[in-house]
C-alpha cells in the first residue's frame, strides 16, 4: 500500500485515512444537496416549457380577440389573370353584396408637340434675354425662370428637373430629316386640366414660340380627360382612375377599359378568421399537451398547482354560453370546434362555413365582443404570464431555492475543508509522534543488541 507524505514517519496510510474519514461526511450530504439542486433545475426547466406555451397560445388569443379580425371583407372579381381592367378594395364598412363594373375610359394626362417647322436643332436659342414660363394644369400652376441664352435642349433639362412635382416632363424626338419636335407631357388627369403654357413674360427668339407658345399644340388625342366606369348600369365619373366614393366601402382602380362587364362579390373575409381559429385550436392544443407530459405522474411538475387551476379555468371558459339571446349559436362548439374525449380540440371547416353563411355577426360575437371567449380567455392568461404573472413567480421562487441551495452547498464545502484542515493537522501532530518513538525503539533495539 503506498504511504502518501502524511504517515511518511510512521509509516501508516493516514492520507487514506483522512480521505475516508472526510468522504464518510460529506457524500452523503452533498449528494442530497446535488439532488435538490438537480430537481430544482428539471423544475424550472419544466415551468419554462409551460411558460413558453402559455405565451404562444396567448398570442393566438389576441389574434382572435381582434374586431377588425370579423369585420374584414374580400372582394371577388370574375376576371382573366393577366387581363385585369379594374381593382376592388374593400373596407370594413362594405356591404356584402355582388356587382356589375365595367371600365368604359381611362383617365389620362395632356401632351403638347411642337409643329415640324418650328425647331430644327436642340441647340437652337429659345431666348437670349430670358424671362418666365408658366405652365398650368388645372388648378396648379408652376412658374419657371429661364436664363437668357436658354437653348431648346436645356429648357428641356429645367422642365424635368423643376416640373418633376409638378408631374409635367418635356422630350426632343428628331425626325431625322431636319426636324426637332419639342413635347412636353402632363400627369395631370381629368377634363379641363389639359396643361396650358404661358409665355408672355418671356421674350422669345424663336417666332415659332411667340406670346403663347402658338408653336406648341395638343395632338388628337392628346387631351387630358376623365375617367368612366359603369356599376350596375350606372355611369360614374372620375378625374383619376381611382374611384373611392362610387360604391360606399369599396375603392375602385380602373386600370384598363374592359369590353364587357365583370361581376364583383363582397364577403365577409372567411378565409382569415378561419387561419385564427385553426391557430388557436393548435396552440390549445401544444398547451394541453405540454401541461399533461410535466404534470403526469412521476413528472416533475406532478400536482403543480398553476397547471390544475389553469386548466379547470379554461376548461370552463370553452365551455360557457357566449351565445347573445338572439343568437342561433350558444358557444364555439356550434361554430366548427369541437372537445374531443382527450381533452383538446378539433375544427371542422365546413361546419364553420354553414355557420358563418347563416349569420356571421352571430359567429364573430362568441369569439370578441363584451361576451366574447377570446375576450375572456385573454384577460384570464393575464394572471399567468407576464413578469409580474403566476408563472413567472414560480420561476422566481425556483431560481432563488437554486441560488440559496447552491449557497448551502458552498459553505457546507467549506466546512468540510476545515474539517479536512483539522484531521491533517491532528495526524500530522500523530505521525510526528510515531516517528519519535520509532526512533527511539530502534535506538534502544540498538543498544539491546550491542550487549
Amino acid at each position: 500500500m503506498a504511504i502518501g507524505s502524511l504517515g511518511a514517519g510512521s509509516g501508516m496510510d493516514l492520507e487514506s485515512l483522512v480521505s475516508d474519514m472526510v468522504s464518510a461526511r460529506r457524500d452523503t450530504k452533498v449528494k442530497l444537496y446535488e439532488d435538490k439542486l438537480a430537481g430544482y433545475e428539471a423544475e424550472l426547466s419544466a415551468l419554462g416549457s409551460v411558460g413558453s406555451a402559455i405565451d404562444n397560445f396567448k398570442t393566438f388569443v389576441k389574434n382572435l380577440n381582434d374586431d377588425t379580425l370579423f369585420s374584414g371583407r374580400n372582394a371577388i372579381v370574375e376576371q382573366k389573370n393577366g387581363k385585369e381592367a379594374f381593382t376592388v378594395t374593400p373596407d370594413k364598412t362594405a356591404s356584402t353584396d355582388k356587382y356589375s363594373i365595367q371600365v368604359n375610359q381611362l383617365a389620362k394626362g395632356s401632351r403638347l408637340i411642337s409643329d415640324i417647322t418650328s425647331f430644327s436643332s436642340r441647340d437652337e436659342v429659345v431666348t437670349s434675354s430670358g424671362g418666365k414660363l408658366t405652365l398650368t394644369a388645372g388648378d396648379e400652376e408652376l412658374e419657371l425662370d429661364v436664363k437668357p441664352g436658354t437653348t431648346l435642349s436645356k429648357l428641356r433639362e429645367l422642365i424635368n428637373s423643376e416640373g418633376k412635382d409638378f408631374g409635367v416632363s418635356a422630350n426632343l424626338v428628331d425626325d431625322g430629316e431636319g426636324h426637332m419636335f419639342f413635347t412636353i407631357t402632363s400627369t395631370k388627369t381629368g377634363a379641363g386640366n389639359t396643361l396650358n403654357i404661358d409665355s408672355s413674360n418671356l421674350t422669345l427668339d424663336s417666332a415659332a414660340l411667340g406670346g403663347f407658345f402658338p408653336g406648341l399644340s395638343v395632338p388628337e388625342g392628346g387631351e387630358a380627360q376623365d375617367a368612366y366606369i359603369t356599376v350596375d348600369g350606372i355611369s360614374v365619373r372620375s378625374d383619376s382612375n381611382d374611384f373611392d366614393d362610387a360604391i360606399a366601402g369599396l375603392s375602385i382602380k380602373a386600370l384598363d377599359v374592359s369590353k364587357e362587364p365583370a361581376k364583383v362579390e363582397v364577403t365577409y373575409n372567411k378565409e382569415q378568421v378561419e387561419e385564427s381559429i385553426q391557430g388557436f385550436v393548435n396552440s390549445y392544443n401544444e398547451l394541453i399537451a405540454v401541461f399533461k407530459q410535466n404534470s403526469a405522474k412521476g413528472a416533475v411538475l406532478n400536482g403543480n398547482s398553476m397547471i390544475r387551476n389553469l386548466s379547470t379555468s379554461l376548461a370552463g371558459d370553452l365551455m360557457s354560453n357566449r351565445g347573445s339571446p338572439n343568437s342561433p349559436f350558444t358557444s364555439i362548439f356550434d361554430v366548427g370546434v369541437e372537445l374531443l374525449d382527450n381533452g383538446t380540440l378539433s375544427y371542422d371547416s365546413e361546419k364553420f362555413n354553414r355557420a358563418a353563411d347563416t349569420d356571421f355577426d352571430a359567429v364573430a360575437s362568441l369569439f370578441v365582443g363584451d361576451n366574447g371567449l377570446a375576450k375572456s380567455l385573454d384577460s384570464l392568461l393575464d394572471s399567468y404570464t407576464g413578469p409580474r404573472g403566476m408563472n413567472s413567480t414560480l420561476k422566481d421562487s425556483v431560481s432563488k431555492s437554486i441560488s440559496n441551495t447552491e449557497e448551502s452547498l458552498a459553505d457546507y464545502e467549506a466546512r468540510m475543508e476545515k474539517y479536512e484542515a483539522s484531521l491533517r493537522s491532528k495526524f500530522t501532530s500523530l505521525d510526528t509522534q510515531l516517528a519519535n518513538m520509532n526512533a527511539q525503539g530502534d535506538y534502544l533495539n540498538s543498544m539491546l543488541n550491542k550487549m
